[in-house]
């Protein structure tokens, strides 16, 4: 009997189109996969546009449309390279997304072949696509392009508006009796700050009192938001912001330094304004009850994560103040471990992702990569906060009002069954699928620490999951396995952060009356899309800088011979992650002498037609730089000679 397949025509749907570098297209709506667009059906939309499309499907597995119209267009703006064709200037854009090249608009002046600029896309009277100078940025040999190209290809804010510059400047640190009488006056506890070495801003200060019963754990946060009003300058600007971005050697702060590296920093020995978590736990550090109030505090020490480690490490006894703060470190050091020991247990992964350091000349050019260690002080301080955060969003929900989640939703079934089936190739030892629950894949995790798979395991699971994202709506997180959870910890840096910090400050003062908590209704869902918005567009700057900075440094490796491991197998080649840099090159099938290559998806191998030679995931192999594409980052590999 004949197949017969139920097919679907003319669907209608709205979402924002993805174009590969390769002309094709996704479109990504409510369906339960993406819609993919062939290059002759994108009827002139292009990357981020809002588009409506017309959808086909057969039985729900695969989705095929056309663009009927462009509901909007998103992207503005781009950042390229100056090229000339037949005396004609264009933009040659840096977004390999941009699948086309715009022709200047006539009468363009000042610039000249090699000139990295912003531009304008603007259409003729004949509706031809062009581009319109909006500033040049400088050349290849500018100090600080790298910096100044992606700030303006991410749109990112880099100066303050003169109303919140002004606005900081007039703000003073006051501690009224009335504001002393409504606050927790904690100024008596050995509190202390734990950050990196080079940081400027101390936001987060932590105490943990060993008593009958357990511990008691104090979390105190800068109260940011006793400073930053609703709608003033400062807020306006930190709502666009939405977010720092760290950058190698810089920092694009969420608010201006009068706050971020003052008032709302938590010296030591100063009088700082601030909202405490104070969490009770048993001997097995299980959280017994929480309190959460306006605190005054005043930071007995300003610890590093290295002189941490070292005093914990340490086995002597020194004298005097030097003892006492030993002492209570290590009482932190003991809460943070059943606390840690508790979350892995309940199915919260520890995805172990390196983290590197950039170091830089004088200039701003890359000198050297390491990667950051993470010790004992850094759990310490992760713990701490993870509770904190827990709490609060208890305390949040237990209220008849609005409130702001940071959620993760489960994997996609699909996804997860595939990275199941990669793992299952790789030849490790896993449960059935029908078990392969968050705990297995911690268990995973462990099995393959220390291994040339780790970090391929991880990026590849990373891959499989859904992006963290604020919301109105409680989902619950799935990747740290809490039924609830928020963003409370970090208000110098984070938008969401300091919306929980005001929430809270109408609960304390009992102003949450149907009318604030209308106005919360209207705000906080654009308050948690933009921030989700803003916080992918800076994560995404922080790694398009790192990878042209790490390129930067391998263009003195070009053409000898390096050693790197296969991260991934496409259709067309490996890609190969250098050994001690951090970042993968490109590696074609066609550049690998003596056979003719092809990629077994099913099996993630790559396999010689005439010799059955195979590579996979892991293998080492010996390669040579060939080419670097200077303001992308991009690597193009060959094989060489070991």
């Amino acid at each position: 009997m004949k197949n017969i397949r139920k097919t679907t025509h003319g669907l209608k749907k709205q979402g924002t189109l993805f174009v590969h570098p390769d002309g094709y297209g996704f479109v990504s709506t409510d369906l339960p996969k993406d819609v993919f667009i062939p290059p002759n059906a994108l009827h002139g939309a292009i990357h981020s546009d809002t588009v409506m499309i017309s959808v086909s499907t057969q039985d729900g597995k695969s989705y095929e449309g056309k663009v009927l119209s462009i509901v909007q267009r998103n992207m503005k703006y781009l950042v390229g390279i100056v090229e000339r064709e037949h005396g004609q200037l264009f933009c040659s854009p840096l977004d390999k997304h941009i699948t086309f090249v715009l022709p200047f608009e006539k009468g363009t002046r000042g610039i000249n072949t090699g000139d990295v600029v912003r531009c304008e896309m603007i259409s003729d009277a004949r509706g031809n696509r062009k581009a319109k100078l909006a500033e040049r940025l400088g050349t290849e040999s500018t100090p600080g392009i790298d910096l100044k190209l992606v700030i303006a290809q991410h749109n990112l804010p880099s100066v303050f508006s003169k109303g919140a510059t002004a606005h900081a400047a007039s703000l003073k640190f006051s501690l009224s009796n009335a504001e002393r009488s409504a606050r927790h006056d904690l100024r008596s506890i050995p509190i202390v700050t734990i950050d990196g070495d080079d940081a400027k801003d101390f936001d987060d200060a932590v105490f943990v009192r060993k008593t009958g019963n357990g511990h008691t754990l104090y979390v105190s946060i800068a109260d940011v938001s006793h400073y930053v009003k609703m709608g003033d300058p400062v807020d306006t600007d930190a709502f666009e912001r939405g977010t720092s971005v760290y950058f190698p050697g810089t920092v694009l702060p969420m608010l201006p330094e009068e706050l971020s590296n003052d008032l709302c920093s938590l010296k030591p020995r100063e009088d700082r304004l601030t909202i405490t978590a104070e969490i009770r736990y048993d001997h097995n550090g299980r959280r017994l009850n929480y309190s959460v109030y306006p605190s005054v505090i005043r930071s007995a020490a300003r610890l590093t994560y290295t002189g941490v480690r070292d005093m914990l490490e340490h086995t002597g006894k020194p004298a005097g103040a030097n003892n006492s703060l030993q002492g209570n470190l290590r009482v932190m050091r003991e809460l943070a471990e059943k606390l840690r020991e508790k979350r892995l247990q309940d199915g919260s992964l520890d995805l172990d992702l390196p983290d590197i350091e950039l170091s830089l000349d004088a200039y701003g050019v890359p000198e050297s990569i390491a990667k950051k260690e993470r010790n004992i002080a850094h759990s310490i301080v992760e713990e701490f906060m993870l509770e904190a955060n827990r709490v609060v969003a208890a305390y949040g929900t237990a209220k008849t009002h609005p409130f702001i989640y940071r959620v993760h939703e489960q994997p996609d079934h699909d996804k997860l069954y595939e990275f199941y089936l990669f793992v299952h190739n790789l030849g490790l030892k896993i449960p059935a699928f029908e078990k392969f629950d968050s705990l297995s894949l911690q268990n995973l995790l462990d099995k393959v620490k220390g291994t040339k798979l780790e970090k391929v395991i991880n990026y590849t699971l990373l891959r499989s999951m859904k992006q963290a994202r604020y919301d109105v709506e409680n989902i619950g997180h799935y990747g740290l396995a809490f039924d609830l959870y928020t963003h409370f910890t970090s208000p110098i840096r984070r938008y969401p952060d300091l919306t929980v910090h005001r929430i809270l400050r109408d609960l304390f003062t009992h102003t949450m009356s149907p009318k604030r908590s209308q106005m919360w209704s209207s705000k906080l869902e654009e308050i948690a899309r933009h921030s989700s918005e803003t916080e992918r567009n800076a994560m995404d700057a922080e790694r398009g800088l790192s990878k042209i900075m790490i390129a930067t440094l391998l263009t003195e490796k070009q053409n000898i011979p390096l050693q790197g491991y296969i991260s991934g197998i496409t259709g067309s080649g490996l890609f190969v992650e250098i050994e001690d840099f951090f970042i993968d090159g490109f590696l074609a099938f066609e550049d690998i002498p003596g056979d003719y290559f092809y990629s077994d998806q099913a099996r993630h191998l790559a396999i010689g037609k005439r010799t059955g030679r195979t590579f996979k995931i892991g293998q080492k192999l010996t390669i040579r730089i060939t080419r670097i594409d200077r303001f992308t980052g991009k690597i193009i590999l060959e094989m060489a000679k070991k």
